[in-house]
């Protein structure tokens, strides 16, 4: 054999190749690093929502709880930073009329506000109170 022969059966990679197969992992890599970090964001956003929702579902229970006999709103902020606002409001006057009992409109929103953005949400629900009750209570 020659030494020339020898040359030509040497197998390997040229720098071109290496470089264009290290670009190409550094671009996946990339892509995954920007995926996770995406959802990560997602949940930690996915967090917040459930917290809001978890303390609007823990206030309407407890405006359930309360005096529903009359109309009234009022705004309130815990010390965590979530802000109230609640309606009771009577609603299908006209169909209650005649009965014993009022129909209820309970509305809750609650806000949220951080440094990336608020988040607010908002429960309706009605219930209803006896006039009797509404009442006694009235006097």
């Amino acid at each position: 054999m020659r030494k020339g022969e020898l040359e030509l059966n040497q197998k390997g990679f040229t720098l071109l190749e290496i470089m264009v197969s290290l670009v190409l992992i550094c671009l996946v890599v990339v892509s995954v690093i920007q995926l996770s970090s995406a959802n990560l964001r997602n949940l930690a956003s996915s967090d917040e929502r459930i917290e809001t929702l978890d303390r609007a579902n823990e206030k309407m229970r407890e405006v359930l709880g309360g005096n529903l006999s009359e109309e009234k709103t009022w705004q309130e902020t815990d010390a965590d930073g979530y802000a109230y606002d609640v309606t009771i409001a009577e609603t299908l006057k006209e169909r209650t009329e005649g009965l014993s009992v009022k129909f209820m409109e309970i509305t809750l929103s609650v806000r949220y506000a951080k440094e990336k953005g608020a988040r607010e949400v908002t429960l309706k629900t009605a219930k209803t109170v006896s006039r009797s009750d509404a009442l006694k209570s009235n006097q």
